[in-house]
């Protein structure tokens, strides 16, 4: 069983410091520990959030990239790699997600390097359910508000992240190197995710002019960026040629796997 003290349900744990706001939230949890999943489910449901989880560090990793949770409840302890690694790793590939580290390890060095490689708060077992509940809204309003002030806008697509607030573009969560004209392509085209956008009109939201002549620049641009967010040919297809129309954003899934999102989930904090 889990360290941590459990408090009778009709105390009322579940809704104590429930923030306006952050009731659609989504927590990853990245623990073995099925005592400390179950409580993490029960605190979720009492509090509306999401929930995610993962038992090994490997996979917490990957479900990080591919859910993009606000916050992520880090055991410090995995049957494969420390808490400390993941949170290394994640921060070494540019994630920025709130990361609450928890662990019955009481040496206080342990509590440093978790802070040290990222870790936003660290909390230890044995611990009261409350102050779990309280920590998990705190960080999750903290994290709202910090979205609010960049005023940041983000389009998310399956393996593919567009942050224009930051002028970013994340292909797994790897950061892409993408030339001003290419990235307002790319904009111009996933804003309108699905529908086919004529050349005429894409050169005029790029280049602000409707010279026929951009047509070969145009597609110049779009060959390289191309090349950049789909190095595979076998691998995820994002953008496609319309022949005599123009040219369309939409995710197709590399062969062999099911039909995910087709529409871009648009995060405006404002």
């Amino acid at each position: 069983m889990g360290q941590f003290t459990t408090i009778n349900h009709d105390d009322g744990w579940g809704t104590v410091g429930a923030p306006l706001g952050v009731s659609a939230s989504k927590i990853l949890i990245i623990d073995d520990d099925l005592a400390m999943l179950r409580l993490v489910d029960l605190i979720a449901a009492e509090n509306g959030y999401e929930v995610v989880s993962a038992t090994t560090g490997a996979a917490g990793l990957r479900l990080t990239l591919e859910t993009e949770p606000d916050l992520v409840l880090l055991d410090l302890v995995l049957p494969d790699m420390s808490g400390v690694e993941v949170c290394r790793r994640l921060r070494s590939a540019g994630v920025k997600v709130t990361v609450l580290m928890i662990s019955c390890l009481h040496d206080p060095e342990d509590v440093v390097v978790g802070l040290e490689v990222g870790a936003d708060d660290y909390l230890r077992k044995p611990f009261e359910v409350r102050e779990l509940v309280a920590r998990i809204n705190a960080r999750l309003r903290r994290a709202q508000l910090t979205r609010e002030a960049a005023g940041v806008e983000r389009l998310h697509f399956p393996g593919l992240t567009i942050d224009m607030g930051r002028h970013e573009v994340r292909r797994d969560g790897r950061p892409v190197a993408l030339t001003p004209t290419e990235f307002k392509i790319l904009v111009a085209l996933a804003r309108q995710s699905g529908a086919v956008v004529p050349r005429p009109q894409l050169i005029a939201e790029v280049w602000r002019n409707r010279d026929p002549y951009r047509v070969h620049s145009l597609d110049a641009h779009l060959y390289r960026l191309r090349r950049k967010i789909q190095p595979r040919g076998d691998g995820a297809h994002y953008l496609h040629a319309v022949i005599g129309a123009g040219y369309r954003f939409e995710y197709q899934p590399p062969p062999g796997e099911p039909q995910r999102q087709r529409v871009p989930s648009l995060r405006l904090a404002h």
